[in-house]
């Protein structure tokens, strides 16, 4: 053999067949050996990644699943899912969650039923939720649902994964967290409510406001609940109508009297109040101990709570506290209302025996000296008494009229919470205090990009109003454009908003006050006829503080106690000299000047009484320059004053006196006195 031929490779050629060499057989062999034993590691660690997932997720407590969103299939689950519903694998991978969990025929969106996971896949973000599943024994829970998107290669979810937290118990202690917090509250409110009556009950003057006073609070405490006061007349023959109370404390009252008396249980009623010798506690719940005629309660509260209320072992009426919704009432709400009560029986049983309001026939009634917030016992007031409650029955427009400071926001309020609408909203625009273009979005609302800055739909003070009073203050001062609308508005009791279409009808009752002539204003064209003529049904005019000066004494004492609370002191009474410098003020600011006085002579004030040189500087002042030096001048200075108070009435001057008319008239001459001369000294 040559050596050329011994240098061939060794293999053979057959027709289409070809060997490879026996070096490279070997080499592939161990290629093939070294890929299957890669493939033996990589299946291991495959299937040491897969058992460590499963005891991973095995291990967790919660509740874990892993879901499709297209049809709501579960493709994986862990042990603590399947033991929460007490079924095994293979009755769970490959089912939908909602027959599953819900055991429903449907997915939960097609039910109105909010669905986690569903939200998840749409938002593509993790959702946090709360929903409630029934466990193997019928048990309702409460699980905390996480539910996190899981994302594919072209950025769909295609899984969502979500986890469940059992927090029954941890929503149970919130709630019951948060009714000891609300129980809590209350509490302080009910203990800042008798503080508030400790202190201020001696100032109500009259049983009707006392028993106002007693139920604002009670109602503060209870909102969604009315006061019935049982009281016994001084006869003790019927029991008192509170007929000088508001409607929202009459009317109650007044209803439950008509149904007694038509099931013709008044006298039994009567005969219980009077037969009384101890206190007693009647609620709803009582059907043994619970007298017959209070069984016509049912027909207007669902839940109601009873006392019977004694003074000096004598038993004065009865209060009820009826509930409009249905409610149970703890022992910490009885105590409430026994300690409040404890606290103004005597003071209840001192008004009663001297209530006026039954009086002999012939007799004159006693002057009111306050009527709600209202101080005052002189003669104008009393006519003004007597126009708010005529006009609270109605809902007829009323215009009031006055100076600054004379009250007309108060007298608005009166006639609103006397009225059948006290139930309602009392809203209050001042028309003096907005710009035109303002006034008018402010009266009647805008729309959403109605002018620059509205960025957002706002309803006006009609709407907000709506079924109860709307006060206009300072009418008077209302543009000529808005003027316009607001006549359509008192005459079809309709308007639109600002840059709206759409007509709105609201129910309002309209209550307007101005401190200018507006019949002048009218002549002068500033203000339309018609709209004054619309405004001015029924007018209250409100006198100066000037004209009324015997109410100076009264309103100071009242002022007196208000900031005698505020300021946490007990200053008991003006000095004399004090008093007479208030007294010869003219108070150009009147009743609102004279409270700013007084609240500055409380605060210098260390002692029990406040003195002249406690008052404010420019009351100091015109007492000096007014002070007579002779007994003449001061004689003079009298009867002009008295003249004045008057209105130049020269019997009532002459009553007010002392004197006979025709010594004032001889004064007069003497003095030369004159309406037009008013004394400057």
């Amino acid at each position: 053999m040559s050596l050329k031929a011994a240098k061939q490779p060794p293999f053979i050629i057959l027709e289409g067949v070809r060997y490879l060499p026996e070096t490279e057989v070997l080499q592939r062999r161990l290629d093939i050996s070294a890929d299957l034993s890669h493939l033996k590691e990589v299946e291991a660690e495959l299937r040491a990644a897969r058992d460590f997932r499963d005891t991973v997720i095995n291990s967790i407590t919660d509740s874990l699943i892993v879901i499709a969103p297209h049809d709501c299939r579960i493709v994986m689950a862990n042990q603590a899912f399947l033991q929460s519903l007490g079924v095994s694998a293979e009755r769970v991978m490959g089912r939908p969650c909602f027959e599953v969990m819900h055991r429903r025929p449907g997915p939960c969106r097609e039910e109105g039923i909010y669905c986690p996971v569903q939200d998840c896949a749409r938002l593509q973000k993790p959702v946090l939720s709360d929903k409630s599943f029934r466990d193997s024994q019928g048990r309702t829970h409460v699980y905390q649902i996480a539910a996190y998107p899981h994302f594919d290669s072209q950025g769909q979810v295609d899984l969502v994964i979500s986890l469940e937290r059992d927090v029954t118990d941890r929503r149970k202690m919130e709630e019951t967290l948060a009714f000891r917090s609300r129980e809590l509250q209350k509490t302080q409110l009910q203990l800042e409510k008798l503080s508030e009556v400790s202190r201020e009950r001696l100032a109500k003057r009259s049983l009707p406001e006392l028993v106002y006073f007693l139920q604002g609070r009670l109602r503060e405490a209870f909102p969604q609940a009315e006061s019935l006061f049982l009281l016994l007349a001084p006869g003790r023959q019927q029991i008192l109508p509170l007929n000088e109370c508001p409607p929202e404390l009459s009317e109650p009252l007044r209803r439950f009297l008509r149904r007694v008396e038509q099931s013709g249980q008044t006298e039994e009623l009567l005969q219980y109040l009077t037969g009384l010798t101890d206190q007693q506690i009647i609620t709803f719940g009582d059907p043994v101990s619970q007298p017959s005629f209070f069984k016509v309660l049912a027909e207007d509260y669902p839940s109601w709570l009873g006392l019977s209320l004694f003074a000096k072992r004598q038993c004065m009426g009865f209060f009820v506290l009826g509930s409009l919704v249905p409610q149970g009432y703890s022992r910490e709400d009885v105590n409430f209302i026994q300690a409040l009560f404890a606290q103004v029986n005597c003071y209840l049983h001192y008004l009663l025996r001297h209530q006026q309001d039954y009086q002999a026939p012939g007799t004159v009634a006693a002057p009111k000296t306050a009527y709600d917030e209202i101080i005052g016992h002189s003669k104008k007031m009393q006519e003004v008494y007597g126009l708010i409650d005529l006009l609270s029955g109605t809902d007829a427009t009323v215009l009031i009229t006055g100076e600054n400071g004379t009250g007309k926001e108060l007298v608005a309020r009166t006639i609103h919470h006397r009225s059948k609408r006290s139930r309602g909203p009392f809203v209050v625009a001042n028309c003096s205090a907005y710009s035109s273009t303002l006034l008018e979005s402010e009266l009647f609302g805008h729309e959403k990009g109605a002018f620059t800055g509205a960025i957002r739909r706002k309803k006006g003070r009609f709407e907000l109003a709506d079924t109860g009073t709307l006060f206009l203050d300072e009418i008077g001062d209302i543009p000529p454009a808005t003027q316009v609308l607001l006549l359509r508005f008192l005459q079809d009791h309709c308007f639109e908003r600002v840059g709206g279409e759409v007509t709105i009808e609201s129910d309002v009752r309209v209550l307007a006050a101005t401190n200018k002539d507006l019949y002048n204003e009218v002549q002068t064209g500033r203000f339309r006829d018609d709209l004054y003529y619309r405004l001015n049904v029924i007018t209250i005019h409100l006198p100066p503080l000037r004209e009324r000066k015997e109410d100076i004494p009264l309103l100071c004492q009242h002022f007196l106690s208000k900031y005698n609370l505020k300021e946490n002191k007990k200053i008991a009474k003006f000095s004399p000299d004090a008093m007479q410098t208030l007294m010869d003020f003219d108070w150009p600011g009147n009743v609102r000047q004279l409270e700013n006085a007084v609240s500055h002579a409380v605060i210098l004030a260390s002692g029990e009484m406040i003195r002249r040189r406690h008052l404010p500087r420019f009351l100091k002042e015109a007492g000096e320059e007014a002070a007579p030096t002779t007994l003449e001048a001061m004689e003079r200075r009298l009867v002009q004053r008295v003249l004045e108070e008057a209105q130049w009435n020269k019997y009532e001057a002459a009553k007010r006196l002392g004197i006979t008319r025709s010594t004032l008239y001889s004064k007069i001459a003497r003095f030369g006195l004159t309406p037009a001369n008013r004394e400057q000294t």
